[in-house]
């Protein structure tokens, strides 16, 4: 991965040639994603923008045969977090972002891909083997919106902490892992979105409940630096890293909660300072 991050680096063709060759293949289109904001965040705006450009030609194009315009949106909401990231500094910044900057993009998916989310509503009553009346029908399309939308965030901070570290490797090493091990976000950031997330949760209203899942994208992630965190500092081996995040993948209804407690917790106590004080 640092040899390609390497050669797109090299010149404007390079990864403009990368980007534009992994987008129409599957899976491949969010390296193309990763390539564009390695370029947005290392050589600016304006640098970025052109790569951004020539790689939606080709995602443009599956759009109009597949009627998918989920890759487009990851790109441009990735770019938009590089360049928050750039301007800012600041990941705690970026974790706030994605809210927001997901949210829209699920609500384009649901305006512009009716047909797709139609297909995801359908396959939903198939597995749950329920028939729902046209009011229950409209809470599903709002619930998958809303997995859709946190979908969206955890892909897009993904992808730019790749491209992250792929700057940090070329030009900074080491630097991303301090960065993602500090991650914590303030009290009253957390305790904005603990209110929005008891809202959303009480609410009746389905545009509102939708945005549950994604609210919880900041702390989870911020959650996910901690545990990084803590495995460095006990100078544990990768393995349990791995372990981790099998764990996470196997019992996702249990540890899903533990990390949003454990980030709500962190904001509050700051438990890397408790930790390095015993």
């Amino acid at each position: 991965m640092r040899a390609l991050a390497e050669f797109v680096m090299r010149g404007r063709p390079q990864a403009i040639g990368v980007s534009v060759l992994a987008a129409p293949l599957p899976l491949l289109h969010l390296l193309s994603t990763s390539v564009a904001s390695l370029v947005l965040l290392r050589r600016g705006l304006p640098e970025g923008l052109l790569v951004i450009a020539w790689t939606c030609l080709p995602l443009a194009v599956i759009y109009t045969f597949s009627g998918d315009p989920g890759p487009i949106i990851t790109l441009l909401g990735t770019a938009v977090l590089a360049h928050t990231l750039r301007t800012t500094m600041s990941w705690k910044w970026v974790l706030v972002g994605a809210v927001p900057i997901a949210g829209v993009g699920a609500w384009v998916f649901s305006v512009i891909a009716t047909d797709l989310l139609d297909i995801w509503v359908q396959w939903y009553q198939e597995l749950t083997g329920t028939m729902e009346a046209t009011e229950g029908v409209e809470n599903v399309r709002q619930v998958l919106i809303g997995f859709f939308a946190m979908g969206q965030a955890f892909v897009m901070l993904g992808l730019l902490a790749l491209a992250r570290w792929w700057q940090s490797e070329l030009y900074n090493p080491g630097g991303f892992s301090k960065e993602f091990h500090q991650l914590r976000l303030l009290p009253p950031v957390s305790a904005v979105i603990v209110v929005l997330m008891v809202g959303c949760a009480l609410s009746d209203i389905p545009e509102l409940a939708r945005w549950l899942p994604v609210l919880t994208v900041p702390l989870v992630m911020a959650a996910l630096g901690l545990a990084h965190w803590a495995i460095s500092y006990n100078e544990l081996s990768t393995g349990w890293v791995v372990g981790f995040y099998i764990l996470l993948m196997l019992v996702p209804q249990l540890v899903y909660p533990l990390l949003v407690a454990g980030a709500l917790m962190d904001s509050g106590l700051d438990l890397r300072k408790r930790f390095q004080k015993e």
